[in-house]
């Protein structure tokens, strides 16, 4: 019965993420922050390279008796900064290869390089397929997320506000807001899996009132969360059963991260957009948007809501109540407009500097070229093809998917290359 779980919390790890014949928490990576954590059940020095700097206090305690996890993505370890000798539910995704590299591919305890890796985010930029001006997505959406019906069962959304998709995974993140929790979905999944929240709508660190917008860090995979009502940023490590609180008194309505790690911040009350250091703990940089007042010049923001941040810094800004589409170069004293919509919220930009948005007035998802300040309307032309659409996000693929709060669930749309043949 060990056996079987150890194995089963370890089929998400590669023999390249495991260590073996190495001393207690030693170091397993080109990453300085990695070590070995040991496994609970064996005796022979095993164990997962793992992020060591993770809170301990916030791990479920696995059964000291057969070493079992409830929960799913974890296996049990001994962790170095714990009291306590019992032993915890330690998320696989922390002992990945992204945030662990390998010592020079090998894991010897004579290892002796002192090379090590920064950890840095992954480019911003969609890598969207858009082979020709005609390409175009079907009008039909496919339901990924949630169901025909609203509800708090795991098959269930209700009113979802954001949304990501991180195409390492093929995973969908869903900000499942009036149940006040994040849920994942696997492609082609029945059923979502709660990943923060999940506690009724409240200020205690392991709840919230309105998810706003949400980032994923790829440095540590921690969902790094705009609690809006709560007017806090709460950064969700995998596995934990509560936040960190990061940021008191912000009212935020969009987040975006750049490759350099840095976090981006719409001050919705402020009118502004600021920059902000993310590590272990989050530092004010600066003000990178807006805090000229309330108003509709081009150095002015009103009621900004969601944010991009491309590879060259440039934001990309819903500035929702003067129904319009700003960017602001690295460094700009004012913004750029890319065209006009409707109280626009969710907002993504491609590599080759396409620009979609939601327009939340009339449900459609609109895009813009470098060459096209009018837009297109690319999906919700008929009336009534989405309902209240709030957020958007592409695969790999370029398959688009939207957040309907409307309609409780989460819609694919395929790419559709046949006009480009």
């Amino acid at each position: 019965m060990i056996v079987l779980s150890i194995l089963f919390g370890l089929f998400a790890l590669t023999a390249g993420q495991t260590c073996r014949n190495l001393p207690l928490y030693a170091r397993c990576s080109t990453n300085p922050d990695c070590g070995c954590l040991p496994f609970s059940s064996v005796d022979d020095q095993s164990g997962i390279c793992a992020y060591l700097h993770l809170n301990p206090t916030k791990l479920r305690a696995c059964n000291e008796y057969n070493y079992y996890c409830d929960q799913p993505y974890t296996v049990c370890v001994h962790h170095p900064s714990l009291a306590t000798k019992k032993p915890l539910c330690y998320p696989t995704g922390m002992a990945s290869l992204d945030i662990c590299p390998p010592l020079d591919h090998s894991w010897t305890s004579s290892e002796t390089t002192t090379t090590t890796t920064t950890i840095t985010t992954t480019v911003t930029s969609i890598s969207v397929e858009e082979l020709c001006a005609n390409v175009s997505w079907s009008q039909v959406g496919k339901t990924v997320a949630g169901s025909n019906f609203t509800g708090n069962a795991t098959n269930q959304l209700r009113n979802p506000t954001a949304i990501l998709f991180d195409s390492k995974t093929d995973t969908l993140y869903v900000a499942d807001t009036t149940n006040a929790r994040i849920v994942t979905w696997h492609i082609d999944a029945d059923y979502g899996m709660l990943v923060a929240g999940g506690n009724g709508n409240g200020n205690r660190s392991n709840q919230f009132e309105w998810i706003s917008s949400m980032v994923l860090n790829p440095a540590d995979g921690s969902l790094i969360v705009c609690d809006a009502r709560n007017r806090r940023i709460v950064r969700w490590y995998p596995g934990v059963i509560d936040g960190e609180i990061l940021a008191h008194n912000i009212y935020c309505s969009g987040l975006a991260l750049d490759k350099q790690g840095f976090l981006y911040m719409t001050e919705f009350e402020n009118q502004r957009v600021t920059r902000w250091t993310l590590e272990s703990n989050l530092k004010f940089d600066s003000i990178v948007a807006g805090n000229n007042g309330k108003g509709n010049r081009l150095d002015q923001l009103y009621g900004p809501m969601n944010i991009f941040v491309d590879e060259n810094q440039t934001l990309f800004i819903s500035d929702n109540s003067n129904n319009r589409i700003v960017k602001w170069p690295k460094g700009a004293t004012e913004g750029i407009l890319v065209g006009n919509i409707r109280y626009p919220k969710g907002i993504r930009v491609t590599s080759s500097g396409n620009v979609y948005a939601i327009d939340s007035y009339y449900s459609r998802v609109i895009r813009w070229t470098p060459n096209d300040v009018n837009g297109t309307v690319i999906i919700g032309e008929k009336q009534y093809t989405l309902s209240q659409p709030t957020d958007l996000d592409f695969d790999a693929n370029g398959n688009i998917y939207v957040c309907l709060y409307g309609k409780n669930r989460v819609e694919k749309f395929n790419l559709d290359k046949n006009e480009c043949l």
